[in-house]
């Protein structure tokens, strides 16, 4: 089995974790004798502790500048375009799907955005947000994916969902054509749905337009939309710069930006 070399900033954190691990045990020692006075343990464990205080003194400065010299590397591949690409592959190997590029990528319903300059990285969806210091790759990576699939592995109740977009269509449907009966097959924006969705602020902000466009895309996927007894079609935006994006497992994109519901299968 082949053994990796460490490097300097590596070794340095090895001594330093070894030297602290014996400091604590040589003070507890030094705090045991102490209390129970025993004195010729005293003086003997004082002394390794302060010889190894003297060690890590002598040994600091050096220590210091390896650590500082590790860090200042570090930040210069961060600002490199080198990083971009190591990004992308190791968020690859966690099977999250980066779309865009650096330093904003989209993987839906999320965001990802780098800001190096202000030393933070921001995962977000719609205005919901969380910020990490948390820079290199594999941790990144290892921290966002959770965020990730606790979302896309939920389950997706279809119908309750269907449920509420005919509960919005139906008011949204009236009120545009100002009469009483809903006009079934007539087509309502999208975005007037989910503004119904959430009247509320604090609806709003627990379900963003960005999640409200996810699981669009996840009823999508199914090959024909039905409850009860409505069949539902979500119409593709005329405008390719306008409508909701719509992103399916595979990857691919349409644009829609009307939702129309027949009843009793009247296609009419």
């Amino acid at each position: 089995m082949e053994s990796t070399a460490k490097s300097p900033s590596q070794i340095v954190i090895t001594e330093v974790n070894a030297t602290l691990k014996r400091l604590l045990k040589h003070w507890g020692n030094v705090k045991k004798a102490q209390q129970s006075w025993d004195f010729k343990s005293s003086n003997q464990v004082l002394t390794a502790f302060t010889e190894d205080i003297e060690r890590l003194t002598q040994s600091w400065p050096e220590s210091e500048q390896i650590l500082r010299t590790a860090i200042a590397q570090d930040q210069a591949f961060v600002l490199s375009a080198d990083y971009p690409t190591a990004i992308e592959a190791t968020f690859a190997d966690v099977n999250v799907p980066l779309q865009g590029e650096f330093p904003t990528y989209e993987f839906p319903p999320f965001k990802l955005t780098f800001s190096p300059e202000n030393g933070y990285v921001r995962l977000s969806i719609g205005r919901q947000s969380q910020q990490t210091r948390l820079f290199a790759p594999d941790v990144l990576a290892a921290w966002v994916a959770v965020q990730y699939k606790r979302v896309v592995n939920s389950s997706f109740n279809a119908d309750r969902f269907c449920r509420d977009l005919l509960n919005a269509y139906e008011i949204v449907n009236r009120l545009a054509l100002q009469q009483p009966e809903v006009a079934w097959g007539h087509p309502v924006p999208l975005k007037d749905i989910y503004k119904l969705l959430t009247l509320k602020q604090s609806a709003r902000q627990d379900y963003p337009e960005s999640l409200f466009t996810y699981d669009l895309a996840r009823l999508k996927e199914q090959f024909d939309i039905s409850y009860n007894q409505y069949r539902f079609e979500l119409v593709p935006s005329r405008n390719a710069a306008k409508g909701l994006l719509l992103r399916n497992s595979q990857g691919q994109e349409n644009r829609v930006d009307t939702l129309i519901i027949y009843a009793n299968d009247d296609t009419d």
